[in-house]
């Protein structure tokens, strides 16, 4: 079949506003950087608080609640409370580490990509749940010895105590290490040779990570969203059943295949129930509604 051209057109469209969306996302939660006071928020995405930002992801407050001893019930309740209604949606509307890696598929778009098969995206996908699970487990446990007062305990930990996965987040170093090295002047030792040798052994662990991200991203559709990221973990589990989602009229459809085609998750789309979606890799980006000839996929609700 031939590609439609309205449907191609709809498709870049539709880009175009999650882009835009995206961005303006993107200022609302650094407003602090811009010098305009904000009011702190949490949300289901994958940034860390810094002294730029005006909000937080709920991941990075679960870490350092509880590591300090502290219920974690804000960040459970933003994971709970928008992943049971709009499942993974701020992943492809909010989220500035999913705008990051667009941008990177954007640049990227000359680079031939790779379509892993659904069995390797469940197995890859299992690194995350594996970082998310002993992430959690790792805080809860530093969380146990403060309360405890094991203190010699939790300073052996060292920069692992605040918050465990931020150390080697690529987001957390895309966001918070990056930004510093130019607010403070750091940037400058990697042009002096004695200061750059003394950097110490986590940047460049940081930094290893953060590359390996981008040339993952480079070849796979957000690749990290797929397999790597905490958050999306989470709310990829409390999404499948989610109030919002995308369904497909078996009466217009005729299994062309374009919703796969376009779909930046690699979501078998065809091989889901037709009434929704039920895939923790959806994030409601709404690329197999615009692309789709015959209107066969919906939104919907409920």
């Amino acid at each position: 079949m031939a590609w439609h051209k309205k449907p191609k057109t709809n498709l870049t469209k539709l880009r175009l506003l999650r882009t835009f969306v995206q961005f303006i996302m993107f200022i609302l939660m650094n407003l602090t950087f811009f010098l305009i006071g904000a009011t702190w928020l949490v949300l289901p995405v994958n940034m860390p608080r810094s002294i730029f930002s005006s909000s937080e992801g709920a991941f990075f407050l679960l870490q350092r609640m509880l590591t300090m001893a502290i219920i974690p019930l804000i960040p459970l309740a933003v994971f709970f409370l928008f992943g049971a209604i709009l499942g993974r949606f701020f992943c492809a509307w909010a989220c500035p580490f999913g705008l990051f890696q667009d941008i990177l598929g954007y640049l990227s778009s000359w680079i031939r990509k790779y379509e892993p098969t659904r069995e390797t995206n469940l197995s890859l996908r299992q690194i995350g749940e594996f970082i998310t699970g002993a992430t959690l487990l790792f805080s809860t446990f530093i969380g146990i010895n403060v309360a405890l007062g094991e203190t010699a305990t939790v300073e052996a930990f060292d920069v692992f105590v605040d918050q465990p996965w931020a150390v080697l987040s690529p987001s957390a170093f895309l966001f918070t290490a990056i930004p510093l090295l130019f607010w403070w002047g750091g940037i400058e030792n990697f042009f002096i040779w004695d200061k750059f040798v003394l950097i110490d052994i986590i940047f460049w662990l940081r930094l290893f990570i953060f590359i390996f991200a981008i040339i993952v991203v480079i070849y796979i559709p957000r690749g990290w969203c797929r397999w790597f990221c905490p958050v999306g973990i989470i709310m990829g589990e409390l999404g499948k059943n989610s109030l919002l989602g995308i369904g497909r009229n078996i009466s217009k459809c005729n299994h062309c295949g374009f919703c796969e085609d376009v779909c930046p998750m690699g979501i078998r789309i065809l091989s889901h129930p037709a009434e929704k979606v039920r895939s923790q890799q959806c994030t409601n980006c709404l690329d197999c509604v615009a692309v789709c000839p015959e209107d066969a996929m919906e939104i919907k609700f409920l």
